[in-house]
């Protein structure tokens, strides 16, 4: 099949769901739904002000479908200003440039036209807020530890399904998630196993920040705060000239432009843990013991069209698996650790190519995950602390390139 345009239709808000409507040259119709019927009192709100909110989480999350074909044009609804064309563009490129290597596709296919539509987008008069905040939630060590040191009155705030690692987890801190139910069109899931389009891995991040910063408007709170730490910054691999950052929309760099953009809203936009680094948090998150049975950080647990698999909250497997054991290693007990994981993952040979990439590559895989010299630093910690052990076989391989 050979379409020419990919366009970012229009959007519906009715009964307080968000319906976003895509289209591929009006023959392949897409339809996201996203919920904010939630069990908090909704307040009044300005209809000028919504439509911006909604405009922007119609062009944010369009990519989901526009991946499956990348040579048609994209077409927008909206007449912006030269500065917020530069935004949009800036993190389409950023974002793609991921989908664009794995795929081994030309970066000048995109071709962005077709600005119509004009809308009120700034001088937004809104300064009714609570004084209180939204954190976003997952049940990893990240938002556990941003929930630890946040010093304003909050609420949790889940964005796409509420599993069993977010709600126990929020179980321990004696609050009950506010969720904001997002459901992508199945006909997306057909055509990802089709061979005729294309598909990878789609940052949600962003997403997630236009979608919370509508929560935030909608119900008063004065700011979103995430916990996108310090780790983020550093690309994964350069090619053709360009930094590809698979955690772009973590970053520090991200959150400025974001808050920028946004910045007539008067709502803040902030992640707790942006001078952390991943092997910092680890540190500060062995501290609380009380959510050690029940937090989890592998991605497979939070796959989009699959339930989570939470009788086993790791993988054990995987490339976020292996890095969250070897940062907690130097700061929680060894039999601790063995409750989390039900395993000794330095044990296991098959993790051992994964072990040696996190100290010693050329390219980080596309995870969220460490800097190079943080996971060096994490293993000569642990090193040090099985100094009266019998070492097990992936720190015996990993110990002579550490040294």
């Amino acid at each position: 099949m050979i379409f020419s345009s990919f366009n970012i239709d229009f959007f519906e808000f009715n009964d307080l769901k968000l319906v976003l409507n895509y289209n591929f040259d009006k023959e392949i119709f897409f339809k996201e739904t996203i919920d904010f019927n939630i069990w908090k009192q909704f307040i009044n709100y300005d209809k000028d002000i919504l439509d911006y909110l909604f405009y922007n989480i119609l062009i944010s999350s369009w990519i989901s479908y526009y991946k499956l074909y990348p040579f048609a044009n994209i077409k927008l609804p909206i007449n912006f200003s030269d500065k917020r064309i530069n935004f949009w563009k800036k993190f389409y490129i950023h974002w793609l440039w991921e989908f664009l290597y794995k795929n081994k596709l030309n970066p000048n296919i995109i071709k962005i036209i077709n600005w119509t539509k004009k809308i009120k987008l700034d001088n937004f008069k809104h300064n009714n807020f609570i004084n209180k905040s939204l954190l976003l939630w997952w049940g990893w060590k990240d938002s556990i530890v941003s929930s630890q040191i946040i010093k304003s009155d909050y609420d949790l705030l889940v964005v796409w399904k509420l599993d069993l690692i977010k709600l126990e987890t929020a179980k321990v801190l004696w609050k009950t998630p506010i969720l904001i139910k997002r459901q992508l069109d199945e006909k997306l899931f057909e055509l990802n196993n089709n061979k005729n389009f294309y598909n990878w891995h789609v940052p949600i991040t962003w997403i997630i920040s236009f979608i919370s910063f509508a929560t935030a408007y909608l119900y008063w709170y004065n700011a979103v705060y995430t916990s996108n730490e310090k780790s983020a910054y550093e690309e994964n691999i350069i090619w053709k000239w360009h930094k590809i950052n698979h955690q772009y929309s973590k970053s520090i760099q991200f959150e400025k432009d974001f808050l920028d953009y946004n910045n007539s809203l008067n709502i803040d936009y902030k992640s707790l843990l942006s001078d952390l680094y991943e092997i910092e948090i680890a540190q500060k998150f062995s501290n609380f013991k009380e959510f050690f049975p029940y937090f989890s950080s592998c991605n497979r647990n939070f796959t989009i069209n699959k339930k989570s698999n939470t009788n086993k909250r790791w993988c054990c497997n995987c490339e976020k698996c292996a890095f969250v054991r070897l940062i907690l290693s130097p700061f929680i007990e060894i039999d601790e650790l063995e409750k989390i994981f039900w395993e000794n993952l330095f044990e296991k040979k098959e993790l051992y190519e994964i072990y040696l990439w996190l100290i010693w590559a050329k390219q980080k895989p596309f995870e969220c995950v460490w800097t190079y010299n943080e996971s060096k630093k994490a293993f000569k910690l642990v090193l040090k602390k099985y100094s009266n052990w019998k070492l097990p076989i992936i720190l015996k391989k990993i110990k002579k390139y550490i040294d």
